[in-house]
């Protein structure tokens, strides 16, 4: 993130998303956790090195898309997830065609309130747009060893693997 307008733009929405936590109805337990990986993940999004971990494979060199959330939106909700347990939170996605957004996007929904949770959204509002959430349909998690979000969550120091096998019996 270059621009100083971005800086202040992404403290704020830091401040927001940890707002929309607070609509949640979380334990306090549940509200610590959340919010001590809100505030982990919002600082490994403004790191190079987790960029450049997380986005660069074989086939792109692209590592930086020029806001420091942009691009995290799958690992990061897929991420925060599981380490919530999953079995609370539902993956949303909209498709590139969906919006004028010209990307898609993914996102989480708290099932017990049925209300939004995007760690990401002003990846999009930097360009003055606001996703129409009322279009996005549940998507699957879809995780494979090799894939960005493994990557990602390794760098926050998360072992996906184990959180998985934790929260799969509950």
């Amino acid at each position: 993130m270059n621009l100083p307008e971005h800086k202040v733009l992404y403290e704020q929405a830091t401040k927001n998303i940890l707002a929309q936590l607070k609509t949640l109805n979380l334990s306090s337990e549940k509200y610590k956790r959340a919010a001590d990986l809100v505030f982990k993940f919002r600082e490994a999004f403004t790191k190079d090195e987790v960029k450049k971990a997380t986005f660069i494979t074989p086939d792109s060199k692209i590592w930086d898309l020029g806001y420091d959330s942009a691009g995290f939106c799958r690992v990061a909700s897929i991420t925060f997830a599981i380490a919530m347990d999953f079995h609370d939170w539902q993956l949303m996605a909209i498709a590139p065609n969906k919006w004028n957004g010209g990307m898609g996007h993914h996102w989480l929904q708290h099932i017990p309130t049925g209300k939004v949770f995007d760690i990401t959204y002003d990846q999009f509002t930097v360009d003055g747009l606001t996703l129409p959430y009322h279009l996005g349909q549940k998507a699957a998690y879809n995780l494979s060893l090799q894939d960005e979000t493994h990557k990602f969550a390794k760098t926050v120091g998360l072992d996906i693997i184990k959180l998985l096998m934790e929260n799969k019996s509950k």
